[in-house]
């Protein structure tokens, strides 16, 4: 899926029609209001990449928390951001921190690669997070870490 507007309506909707949903692909930005809507009508899902977006570390919080069925998690070349009170806005997060990390422990597999030298997660960086797929290699958005996302 691209960036969805109104992620309650897609899943409420992906919920009621698709009964043997277990996987999602996401490209976009990962917040509070996604992850609640995730975990609230598609709480079965067991495979989610979240690869190459802007994900806040609230909502991976409430994903790790709330998706009990989840096995694997692709958070490849995410730009970790936490959101600050004012004066500050948001800080990028450049290591895992021991809550997600023990979080994470659960599941059989977790990707993740927030290191200044990959080069897909510069571009993410420089893209603010909102990856512009059409800029670099043809066909770029379908890889994945995950072999049964990947296009």
């Amino acid at each position: 899926m691209p960036s969805i507007a109104n992620p309650p309506y897609l899943m409420e909707a992906i919920a009621k029609n698709c009964k043997n949903f277990f996987e999602l692909k996401v490209m976009g930005t990962i917040n509070f209001y996604f992850a609640f809507a995730l975990v609230m009508c598609l709480p079965k899902l067991k495979v989610l990449s979240l690869r190459c977006t802007m994900l806040k570390r609230d909502a991976l919080i409430i994903i790790l928390d709330g998706l009990q069925s989840l096995e694997v998690l692709n958070t490849s070349h995410c730009l970790l951001i936490e959101v600050q009170p004012p004066p500050f806005s948001r800080r990028i997060i450049k290591e895992l921190d021991e809550t997600i990390l023990e979080k994470a422990s659960c599941l059989l597999e977790f990707k993740i690669c927030i290191k200044d030298s990959c080069i897909m997660y510069q571009r993410t960086k420089a893209d603010e997070g909102l990856l512009g797929w059409y800029r670099y290699e043809e066909g770029l958005w379908k890889a994945d870490g995950m072999s049964s996302l990947a296009l």
